[in-house]
């Protein structure tokens, strides 16, 4: 287990991200009471247009090595929620961008980088859909995804979570039909589909607020990290080893 302390840009976009006020200078505190503790410790940033210039930067990640920050993970923006803002997301040159920076930063310097959206070749892929990972809300609910708030099962469901996540009809439907679909997010590109799902399984909204249904029937597709012919691969050969045969080597697209 290792913290993983959000930081979404300068004082001014971090307070507007989170609503709150002082939140870069609380999350820098936070990050160095954890290394200070000797903690392995990340620092995630989901890349928007707002925060790009700042944060995809080689100079930012020496800071984060000389606060002894141990990896970084690059996420980008996704259109959704109550309040989705259309505005920030990133344009394919802008993900294309992203990509390249974290392929060149990792054959640079010395700090992990993690990114979920891409094969050691370059190629696009959805971690849910190669059965990577799902998520597990803070009230023990199953989700496909951090952004796909609806689930059928718990982890009180049964003795093994293992076994509730690969025995789940609702979770083998939505890793196939995403697999199918496309090598990019099925949320961004094919929302229509994604509520064909929740409705066919009698999925239920985990969120607080109730309302996932009605945001997922406004969403109009658009495009995601799956953009054929721009691959970029892996430079490093621990990072292509690692992903082609540890991490995402489950054929989930052949």
């Amino acid at each position: 287990m290792t913290p993983l302390v959000s930081i979404e840009g300068t004082s001014v976009v971090s307070d507007e991200r989170r609503g709150r006020s002082d939140v870069l200078d609380k999350s820098l505190a936070g990050l160095e009471a954890c290394t200070r503790n000797r903690l392995v410790t990340g620092v995630a940033t989901s890349v928007c247009k707002t925060n790009i210039d700042d944060l995809v930067q080689e100079s930012w990640l020496r800071r984060l090595i000389g606060m002894g920050v141990h990896y970084a993970w690059f996420h980008t923006y996704r259109v959704i929620g109550p309040n989705p803002t259309e505005e920030i997301a990133l344009t394919p040159e802008e993900v294309l961008r992203v990509r390249r920076f974290i392929v060149r930063m990792r054959a640079k310097l010395p700090i992990a980088i993690v990114d979920a959206y891409w094969d050691d070749e370059g190629q696009a892929l959805c971690p849910m859909a190669t059965g990577v990972s799902h998520h597990i809300s803070p009230y023990g609910d199953i989700e496909p995804c951090p952004i796909i708030q609806f689930a059928t099962e718990t982890v009180y469901d049964r003795p093994s979570v293992y076994e509730t996540m690969t025995s789940s009809p609702f979770l083998k439907d939505f890793r196939e039909t995403a697999a199918r679909t496309t090598r990019g997010c099925i949320v961004l590109e094919r929302p229509d589909l994604v509520r064909e799902l929740v409705e066919r399984h009698g999925a239920r909204d985990t969120t607080q607020r109730q309302t996932a249904s009605a945001e997922l029937a406004q969403l109009t597709g658009r495009s995601s990290q799956h953009n054929p012919g721009n691959e970029i691969p892996e430079e490093h050969w621990a990072y292509a080893f690692a992903k082609k045969h540890w991490f995402f080597g489950f054929g989930a697209y052949s």
